[in-house]
């Protein structure tokens, strides 16, 4: 059997076939790249509300509760993935029926007899910087599951919190080198801790409070993460600035999603900004940590780690050197 670059190789590079054939492909390319930019809302308008807005609602309200969470120090077109493990975790596999998955969640307590199956409003990720300001890979998010005060089951709540955590036990054992399910260890007991399979589970308390409001069409693959990082977060900041809303540099956004819903929600607190970063340090420090390496980022790049010198201790020796030759020279002339 002969294939098609058999077929066709002894014809010249730029003969029409060719030519057509590259121009059939890259428009089949083009108009695949077009559907999916759109059908994850490239082009939707958002609307952010707010409890003064005229389409305001009871969703102007953000519950809080108890967050059992993974924290994250990576890009935030990596939080689909966080989200993914914790599912997983769960038992939530991605490639059960709909209606199997229904009856676990239903038998975890996820929801209740009766209701349909869905992730959405059990699964948040809290994003705490913004991507403008923080060197690449290096934006915080806390991706889990948001206990809020009106879930419908305490024996729910208490069975996935303790499946979850025991998944710890996991982690710390291949951690440790030794041999554990739920760690991945390879190469002799190393481990990626940056993977969120890795990262421990935290426990942690968010506020109930006022929010703004905004939804988005959600496909969850790579446009929607592109969307996530370049359109919807900055919208909140602008938002946020033209409001003169608290942290308006650094706003943190507040996001569940659904697949089978196709759709985000986001949320973006008004008030308790602070109690949002779950302990660690507001953006404004976390930010100011990283003025050396933003530097770079403007320049473009780090002449210490691309020279392989460090400049800075470089010119410390020079100094030194002129300072005691001065010195020395001074000696000599008594």
């Amino acid at each position: 059997m002969l294939n098609y670059h058999e077929l066709t190789l002894d014809e010249p590079k730029n003969s029409p076939a060719k030519r057509k054939q590259f121009v059939i492909i890259t428009t089949i390319m083009i108009t695949l790249l077009v559907y999916h930019a759109m059908h994850a809302g490239v082009f939707y308008s958002m609307d952010i509300l707010t409890s003064t807005s005229d389409q305001a609602n009871a969703n102007n309200l953000f519950e809080g509760g108890e967050f059992l969470y993974k924290l994250m120090t990576k890009d935030y077109a990596a939080s689909g993935g966080t989200l993914r493990t914790v599912k997983e975790d769960l038992g939530l596999d991605l490639t059960l029926s709909e209606g199997e998955l229904t009856e676990l969640e239903m038998e975890l307590g996820i929801i209740a007899d009766g209701e349909e199956g869905g992730e959405v409003d059990l699964f948040y990720t809290v994003f705490m910087d913004d991507p403008g300001n923080v060197p690449g890979g290096k934006c915080r998010f806390a991706g889990g599951v948001l206990f809020p005060p009106s879930f419908h089951s305490k024996e729910g709540r208490e069975r996935i919190k303790s499946r979850l955590l025991r998944v710890n036990e996991d982690i710390l054992r291949a951690k440790r080198g030794l041999s554990g399910d739920g760690g991945g260890s390879s190469g002799g007991g190393a481990v990626e801790d940056n993977h969120s399979r890795n990262v421990e589970y935290r426990v942690g308390n968010l506020p109930k409070v006022e929010v703004a409001v905004a939804q988005h069409p959600f496909t969850d693959g790579a446009f929607s993460a592109l969307l996530q990082s370049y359109k919807i977060i900055p919208a909140f900041r602008k938002y946020a600035k033209e409001n003169k809303i608290e942290s308006a540099d650094n706003p943190v956004v507040i996001s569940t999603c659904s697949a089978k819903q196709q759709m985000c929600t986001y949320y973006m607190p008004l008030r308790k900004m602070k109690q949002f970063f779950l302990g660690n340090p507001a953006a404004e420090e976390y930010v100011a940590s990283f003025s050396e390496s933003l530097t770079n980022n403007r320049v473009g790049v780090n002449w210490n780690n691309a020279v392989g010198i460090n400049f800075n201790k470089v010119w410390k020796g020079l100094k030194r050197a002129v300072g005691n030759s001065g010195s020395v020279g001074k000696k000599s002339e008594l």
